[in-house]
């Protein structure tokens, strides 16, 4: 089947629907574009902590402290048959490379729902090399089917080569600052 499924995947983008990382990593060898973990990645421990493991190299990479509790409760949180939040693995050559997470909010400015890219994140060896602009689109690709109307992201300001990509790409600044409040 699995000479099958390469001559196909040559042809089409084929999407791989299953709940073990093992099965991943085949469905990408063959050529896989797209993989759903269907059990919401909570069948495969693995697959799990390759992502808690992501997200912490993100936040060093930020300089940011954000403890492993936050990171196991917003996962827990993302992961329950959440339909406002979508988490993507992006693997590159059965190596994975990021991930990026999108949030589903409300803005009337929008004209309905509001898709955040929360979180983008690329290890170094794999930046500059276009995999970052092809998960941006990938993302962009996705909000019809979301019914996302606008989709935004934040920048740090210290990282100014991801700015000129995503300006590049057709987001931009807001005369607007974005303001937080932490609820106790």
């Amino acid at each position: 089947i699995s000479k099958i499924l390469k001559s196909i995947c040559k042809k089409f983008p084929v999407s791989l629907d299953t709940r073990k990382s093992e099965v991943m990593k085949k469905g990408i060898k063959i050529g896989v574009k797209i993989i759903n973990d269907v059990s919401g990645l909570s069948y495969d421990v693995e697959t799990i902590n390759i992502l808690k493991k992501l997200i912490q190299e993100y936040y060093q990479f930020d300089n940011q402290s954000v403890s492993k509790e936050k990171i196991d409760s917003s996962l827990s949180f993302a992961l329950e048959d959440n339909p406002y939040v979508s988490i993507w693995l992006i693997d590159i050559a059965d190596t994975i490379a990021g991930y990026f997470v999108i949030a589903i909010g409300f803005t009337v400015e929008a004209g309905g729902k509001d898709g955040f890219l929360d979180e983008l994140f690329l290890r170094e060896r794999f930046r500059g090399k276009g995999i970052g602009r092809k998960a941006i689109n990938f993302a962009i690709e996705l909000c019809p089917a979301l019914e996302i109307q606008r989709l935004s992201l934040e920048v740090e300001a210290h990282n100014s080569r991801a700015r000129r990509l995503y300006e590049d790409i057709g987001f931009f600044a807001h005369d607007r600052l974005l303001m937080s409040y932490w609820i106790k």
